[in-house]
């Protein structure tokens, strides 16, 4: 879990220099995850085919593709460090829909968000008038999605094992792609695309894998709290690769959206 939530920080890595549009980059991403995981389906014991998990694979699907839509479109519209961090109010959605949906209150949820959501006040800088309220809008939309499927992937990964979670629900995240990013066109050159094809296999298939065996495993709580590798990595890499400037207060709004993250999968690990 932790190696999986750390390659996620790199996902910049992979799509920025495919200079792709976020839709096509993700239909892309989102088919060679399906065919990759797709070996593994044979093995393992017979999926509970019904109406139930065919709901919640459509679910998967719609989710995860609003989540990859909005979140590469954060990345390339952004800088990583806006993008990743309202992307990871995520865990903290969790916590304040946990009671209505699975009757499990996290502690110190309430709190904690208003914490996060301070903190991003911190990292975006409204204030200077030169901030990136597009990135950061797609940003927060994809932490919504996020934390929809967070409550959908571990019932779906019961059902029918974690390759055919994965394979499955790709292969319709890029049906549902496809018309957009026919619609956003791009210019694909054959080291872009083999680069994001890398990226997809690595960070996506075998990441995605580990993220919902993961799931199943050490539970929500523990999972969230390995899972806030992820923005420390993509910050790094967002200043040390593409050289993006922190804000003076940037460090501060980052610490505090982390913080809160862990406190409220801390709290939820105690319950």
């Amino acid at each position: 879990m932790a190696v999986a939530a750390a390659s996620w920080g790199t996902w910049s890595l992979f799509l920025r220099p495919a200079q792709l549009p976020a839709a096509t980059a993700g239909t892309l991403v989102m088919a060679v995850m399906a065919l990759a995981m797709l070996p593994a389906t044979r093995r393992g014991p017979a999926p509970r085919w019904d109406r139930t998990t065919l709901g919640l694979l459509a679910a998967n699907a719609a989710l995860d593709a609003l989540n990859v839509l909005t979140f590469f479109g954060a990345i390339q519209t952004t800088t990583v460090a806006v993008a990743v961090l309202t992307h990871y109010l995520a865990p903290v959605l969790v916590a304040l829909a946990a009671p209505r949906i699975d009757g499990h209150r996290v502690r110190g949820a309430v709190p904690a968000s208003i914490v996060a959501v301070a903190g991003l006040a911190l990292v975006l800088e409204p204030w200077r008038g030169g901030g990136a309220p597009l990135g950061a809008i797609l940003g927060a939309i994809s932490a919504v999605a996020y934390a929809g499927n967070v409550f959908v992937v571990r019932r779906l990964g019961q059902r029918v094992g974690v390759p055919r979670a994965v394979s499955f629900h790709a292969a319709g995240s890029a049906v549902l792609m496809a018309p957009f990013a026919l619609v956003a066109g791009g210019d694909p050159t054959l080291g872009g695309v083999a680069w994001l094809t890398i990226g997809a296999i690595v960070t996506g298939a075998l990441a995605g894998a580990a993220f919902v065996w993961g799931l199943g495993v050490i539970g929500a709580a523990r999972a969230a709290m390995l899972a806030y590798l992820e923005p420390l990595v993509a910050v790094a890499v967002g200043a040390l690769v593409w050289h993006e400037p922190l804000g003076r207060f940037a460090l501060l709004g980052g610490a505090l959206v982390i913080a809160s993250g862990v406190y409220v999968a801390r709290g939820d690990s105690a319950n």
